[in-house]
């Protein structure tokens, strides 16, 4: 196996917020978000690209299972709804990035390759990205809040060739 398609390390979203962000997924219509799991991408979509191709996955694997031995399981809650600037995706921010971006830039300097990416880093939750949106829908979407706090404990590395996206890791925030 190599790494032929997008693939990305994500954090997955435990229940109940998991669901609530797939139920707001498909009430938007969103066919692509409602396919994709309910998670916060630490590689992939910002900061650093996706993971390179070529590399062998039990280094990439190796090197995940080191850091999430090392990264205690992170409690968070979601802030308030942004608007990509000159986009049609809305995304979920967090209360405390700190977590995250530690999280991302630890990923980052690992030895992992990434193909570039023009974005900087930013720890958020995807809701929509169909197009066009209408000011009834983005009214909708800046009005949302998804309460309650939440433990991030599992990091996930998904390939992106069909979907449903292929799950091909998982390993636990341990912490120490």
């Amino acid at each position: 196996m190599t790494f032929a398609h997008a693939t990305y390390i994500c954090l997955d979203l435990p229940d109940p917020q998991a669901q609530f962000i797939l139920n707001i997924k498909k009430h938007q219509h969103d066919k692509f978000r409602a396919a994709l799991p309910a998670e916060i991408t630490i590689a992939g979509s910002s900061g650093v690209g996706v993971i390179k191709a070529g590399q062998e996955p039990a280094f990439v694997f190796s090197t995940l299972q080191n850091i999430a031995t090392h990264t205690k399981p992170i409690t968070a809650s979601f802030g308030r709804v942004l608007r990509f600037p000159r986009t049609d995706i809305f995304v979920l921010t967090l209360q405390d990035e700190t977590p995250f971006r530690e999280l991302h830039q630890r990923i980052a300097v690992s030895g992992i390759s990434f193909e570039p990416n023009p974005f900087p880093f930013q720890p958020h939750c995807t809701l929509r990205s169909r197009s066009p949106v209408s000011p009834e829908e983005e009214a909708e979407l800046l009005s949302l809040h998804v309460p309650g706090i939440f433990t991030l404990d599992t990091l996930s590395v998904y390939m992106l060739e069909n979907l449903p996206m292929t799950l091909l890791y998982q390993v636990k925030l341990k912490g120490s």
